[in-house]
């Protein structure tokens, strides 16, 4: 599956439990994909609050706000022709919500502060435990945005639903271990 998708340009949603491994796939494919020579940027959602994630994201200008004591660039910018994972995707507020929808559908954003349009080429991965359908029914989640990220979906089931995997980690723990 990782194969198939990882010629295909476009966003893909890996959806499954905490600990299956989501980040792993992401990487996978990233490196089997056209993209592999460029950056692998990883953003975890659910570990900045929104005005962070925010300037994470789209970067700032020096004065944008307090403490933004010089230009930063954001981790689209970083990622330019290459892939951005976001993990925990669900966790992102509505207003950067509004503003990643931009991205994936101009290919372009501003810095925080900033009135410079900046064009990226960018591949979005991402991952989620969370049940997005749910959120966007709840008004939690954009459905617009949602359709977007699930171009491709993938589902990756816990490690108790594949114990046929369980060889294959152990010998690869042994082999790092030893």
């Amino acid at each position: 599956v990782m194969e198939k998708v990882s010629k295909i340009d476009t966003n893909v949603i890996i959806l499954g439990e905490s600990g299956t491994g989501k980040g792993l796939v992401a990487n996978v494919i990233h490196m089997m994909s056209s993209r592999r020579d460029k950056l692998f940027v990883k953003v975890n959602c659910a570990a900045l609050s929104g005005s962070l994630l925010e300037s994470e994201l789209f970067g700032h200008e020096r004065g944008a706000f307090t403490g933004a004591i010089r230009k930063k660039i954001g981790k689209f910018e970083l990622a330019n022709r290459g892939t951005i994972f976001f993990d925990e995707i669900g966790d992102i507020p509505p207003f950067v919500q509004a503003k990643l929808l931009r991205v994936l559908q101009e290919h372009e954003f501003e810095r925080v502060g900033g009135e410079e349009t900046i064009k990226v080429d960018v591949r979005l991965i991402s991952a989620t435990k969370d049940n997005l359908e749910n959120l966007v029914a709840n008004g939690k989640f954009r459905e617009d945005l949602y359709f977007r990220l699930k171009v491709i979906s993938i589902y990756l089931p816990p490690l108790r639903e594949r114990k046929e995997d369980i060889p294959f980690l152990v010998e690869e723990f042994l082999k790092r271990f030893n």
